[in-house]
């Protein structure tokens, strides 16, 4: 049985990612943050990790783009997860009794133009949208909402006092599988990530991408990343539609590598959604 962690308590997003991807063939673990994560994966080779990396809402999660090169691990799938927080509260709490609302930044965020509509509410970040199930239900607060995904209330027990409430009903986010081991995945859905760095020149970063453009690689993805230490400097993440594996894609990557200053390969890896 395949160990995958992942951040947060049982019930999170992540968890539920997790199972979407490996299906029920896996142990999920929960750890304490994003980088942990990194680190169990890196030290316990045979297990797997799943970060979240991108939200259709709030953009990229930088801290885990810069972590993929810090950990030197490899990406080795991708599923992408409908998001959806419903406003949930202790059994017999109605939404007259609420005073705070408990959730992660990130769900606070997505959430944000109903909290608008209740100034009333006290706002508390926590470090999980199911860790304030957890602590919610262990302090027994019955004047505390949470915001979480519908899964939440059936595993603590909770009443779902509103459903549906982020900003926009097109909340997906993309969770990254990452492992040790190198496995480079071929056939029609596979994406290929890279990172790699530029000399400070004039078009340089013109020259670098269309040798995928002459080579008709779709580039979906770029994302910058300041070097630190090193003012106005970036690296850049790249991702392309197709396999290493596949002739043109290799073909263009190798040329890619002769026009850059640096180069890294993350991986070719398979592609869910749920």
């Amino acid at each position: 049985m395949k160990k995958v962690y992942y951040q947060g308590d049982k019930g999170c997003f992540s968890e539920i990612a997790a199972y979407k991807f490996f299906d029920s063939s896996i142990k999920g673990v929960g750890v304490a943050t994003f980088e942990d994560v990194f680190k169990t994966v890196k030290n316990k080779k045979s297990t797997y990790g799943i970060i979240p990396i991108e939200n259709t809402l709030a953009g990229s999660i930088h801290q885990n783009y810069d972590s993929l090169l810090k950990y030197d691990l490899w990406i080795v799938g991708e599923v992408k997860l409908k998001i959806t927080f419903n406003l949930l509260a202790q059994t017999k709490v109605s939404l007259k009794s609420i005073n705070e609302i408990w959730s992660h930044p990130v769900a606070l965020n997505q959430c944000k133009e109903f909290l608008a509509r209740h100034p009333k509410y006290n706002i508390v970040s926590v470090y999980d949208t199911a860790g304030a199930a957890k602590i919610l239900k262990k302090e027994r607060r019955y004047d505390v909402g949470i915001l979480a995904g519908p899964q939440v209330a059936k595993l603590y027990g909770l009443r779902t006092l509103k459903k549906e409430i982020e900003n926009n009903p097109q909340n997906f986010t993309r969770f990254l599988i990452l492992s040790c081991k190198k496995k480079i995945y071929s056939g029609r859905h596979v994406k290929t990530s890279l990172a790699f760095g530029v000399k400070n020149a004039p078009g340089i970063l013109f020259k670098c991408l269309s040798v995928f453009a002459l080579r008709n690689v779709d580039l979906v993805k770029l994302e910058s990343r300041p070097i630190i230490g090193k003012p106005w400097e970036y690296l850049f993440y790249i991702d392309l539609k197709g396999s290493f594996e596949d002739e043109n894609c290799r073909y263009a990557v190798d040329a890619f590598s002769e026009v850059v200053a640096y180069l890294k390969f993350l991986g070719s890896y398979e592609l869910k959604w749920c």
